[in-house]
């Protein structure tokens, strides 16, 4: 005999057994078709293809890797104040962006505003 509620057992499509051993499959009801025991031994035996990502540079090409480390060296070096946020080299606003010319310099940088910034990067238009 189940030891399921009966409106459960009663509805269709519901599975309540494991499809491996034939077990219940208890809080899984209806939503997997594996027990936990089973499907913990079948992730043991397979690891393989979900295995999570080691970190987000497994991931990078090695020029958004050199990217990636000039700008955080640069950040920690303005967090620790090694070196000064200072205002835009065009037209002097204070509020202003570290610019690599090389990333391999990754603590000599130009500082702009953001919209001398874009327009280095041609991303927005000069004209006006």
């Amino acid at each position: 005999m189940n030891s399921l509620p009966h409106r459960i057992r009663k509805r269709k499509g519901i599975k309540t057994t494991c499809s491996r051993c034939d077990g219940p499959l208890g809080s899984n009801l209806g939503k997997q078709r594996y027990c936990r025991e089973c499907h913990n031994k079948w992730r043991r035996d397979n690891p393989a293809p979900y295995k999570p990502q080691i970190g987000l540079y497994q991931r990078l090409t090695p020029r958004t890797r050199l990217q990636n480390n000039a700008r955080s060296y640069a950040n920690e070096y303005l967090r620790r104040g090694k070196i000064q946020r200072k205002p835009c080299e065009q037209c002097g606003a204070p509020k202003s962006e570290m610019h690599h010319e090389d990333y391999t310099k990754p603590l000599q940088v130009r500082w702009l505003c953001r919209k001398h910034h874009m327009e280095l990067h041609g991303r927005i238009s000069t004209k006006q």
